[in-house]
This record gives C-alpha cells, sequence and structure tokens, in this order.
C-alpha cells in the first residue's frame, strides 16, 4: 500500500467511516477510492480526476488538499538524481605531430560552411513546401470510459431545415448548467477550460463558446443541461463518470431543426 493510501485509510479509520460512506456523500464511484487506498492509480482515469478526489477526501474530513496531493505528486513522479561525472579533457596531442596548414583549414571551413547553406537549404524547402502536404493528422489517444457525442432531443426522422442550421453557425453556444447534486466536473470551451472543480445541489454555471465544449464529469446524473435556452438529455445515471463528452454545433442545429418541425395533424377518416 503507498504511503497516500495509508494516509487516506488511516484518516477514514480514525473516524469510523466506511468507503460506501465516502462513496456516498461524494458521489465518487467506490472502486475508485479502493483503489486510491491501495495506490493503484492505473485503476484511475487520470490525474485531473485523482486530483478531484483527493480534493473531495480532504474536504469531508476537514483536512489539506495540498498535503495528500504532493503525496500523490512524490509517489507517481519520483525525483531521480544522479551525480554529474566530470568531463574528462581533452588529450593533447603529441609534441613531435605537425599541425594542419592553413590551406587544409580552409579548406576544411569552406566545405562545413557550403554543408550548413544545403542544410538550410533542404530544411526550408520541408517547412515551406514538403511538410503541409505530408503532415499526417494528430492522433487522439482513446480516453477512459469515453462517452459518446452528447445527441439532442431531436426527431431522427425529420431532415434538418438548411435556415436554422445556417443562421446557427455565426452564433454563439450557451452551455447552462444546474446541479442537483455535489458533482464534479470540468468544462473546456474552444480548448480553453472554463469551468473546472466540485459544485454543490442548488447551485448553476453558464460557459460560452465559439464551436464546442468538451466535459469530463464526475456525477453524471448530478445536473441538468440546457443548450442556448433548450433543455438536453440526461447524461446518465447518478455517480456515473464521463470522459470526453462532445456539444457543439451539431448539437444545436439538431434542436433547431426538431424545433422547426411542423405539429402532427389529427389523421382524418
Amino acid at each position: 500500500m503507498s504511503t497516500l493510501g495509508q494516509e487516506l485509510r488511516r484518516e477514514r479509520e480514525k473516524r469510523a467511516v466506511s468507503l460506501k460512506d465516502i462513496s456516498d456523500r461524494t458521489k465518487i464511484i467506490r472502486r475508485h477510492l479502493e483503489a486510491l487506498e491501495k495506490g493503484d492509480y492505473e485503476a484511475l482515469p487520470g490525474p485531473f480526476f485523482i486530483k478531484g478526489i483527493l480534493r473531495a477526501y480532504a474536504k469531508e474530513f476537514g483536512l489539506a488538499e495540498d498535503h495528500f496531493y504532493a503525496l500523490y505528486m512524490q509517489e507517481t513522479r519520483p525525483e531521480t538524481g544522479t551525480e554529474a561525472t566530470p568531463e574528462k579533457p581533452a588529450p593533447r596531442p603529441p609534441a613531435g605531430k605537425r599541425r594542419a596548414k592553413p590551406r587544409r583549414r580552409r579548406a576544411a571551413l569552406a566545405l562545413g560552411l557550403a554543408g550548413l547553406i544545403l542544410l538550410g537549404a533542404a530544411a526550408a524547402v520541408y517547412i515551406y513546401i514538403l511538410k503541409p502536404q505530408r503532415d499526417p493528422a494528430p492522433i487522439i489517444p482513446a480516453p477512459y470510459a469515453a462517452a459518446p457525442a452528447l445527441r439532442p432531443l431531436a426527431d431522427p426522422e425529420v431532415p434538418p431545415v438548411v435556415e436554422s442550421v445556417a443562421k446557427s453557425e455565426g452564433a454563439d453556444l450557451k452551455l447552462e448548467l444546474t446541479f442537483t447534486a455535489e458533482t464534479w466536473i470540468h468544462v473546456a470551451a474552444d480548448g480553453a477550460v472554463q469551468l473546472n472543480g466540485i459544485w454543490k445541489a442548488g447551485e448553476r454555471a453558464t460557459c460560452t463558446a465559439k464551436k464546442e465544449f468538451l466535459l469530463q464529469i464526475g456525477n453524471a446524473g448530478g445536473f441538468a443541461l440546457s443548450l442556448n435556452g433548450r433543455a438536453l438529455k440526461t447524461l446518465g445515471a447518478s455517480g456515473a463518470v464521463l470522459t470526453d463528452v462532445r456539444i457543439d454545433r451539431d448539437t444545436l442545429s439538431g434542436l433547431e431543426a426538431a424545433s422547426d418541425k411542423p405539429p402532427a395533424g389529427k389523421a382524418g377518416r
């Protein structure tokens, strides 16, 4: 068991609190709490999620969050210092050996300069001509328990309306969150973090973006979502952990297309 796990378990047992009690209070899955106490960091989603668990743990027991996080950093990134070995002085040439003639030095210098010029020209050709055509698309690693992109509350049988989609392309995206239970959440808008932390029931938050939002969630059933004033479906059950939930203009376009659908008439005899 790790030093961090031992301290967390000691503080919990000192207060006679079970893992189930902490899971119920913080909405963190019990197996993640067990893995943290055992020091099994590979069973956890990632450093940002571990930091959220440690914050909730410390807050529940009235302890210092920085102390636990410092222990985690020491165990996952140990300092491996190595003593620097002094460089050996360059051997001196034998006393009887003649120095290179000035003419040979000038020829070697000219060859070296020509090689640098050719290398610079090759680098310029690669950067300005070859590289834009050959750069591969960035590889995005598969996330832990990644959730699919959020689908709007739209009828799949109704084709999108061109006017509504075109109108939404220039508008800002406004994401509103209303929390019904204590929830840890991380929201990035167009790549910039706008929301990160633990929110309590009854609190609300708003984020804006030009293109998309990317959500990391510790309690999928602990809040309600709306996009530009239109309600979205619940992301998951209470206590469920989701990563890389994407909300973008396709979500807004689907909502607008669904709202433009005419109401169904009564069938006549």
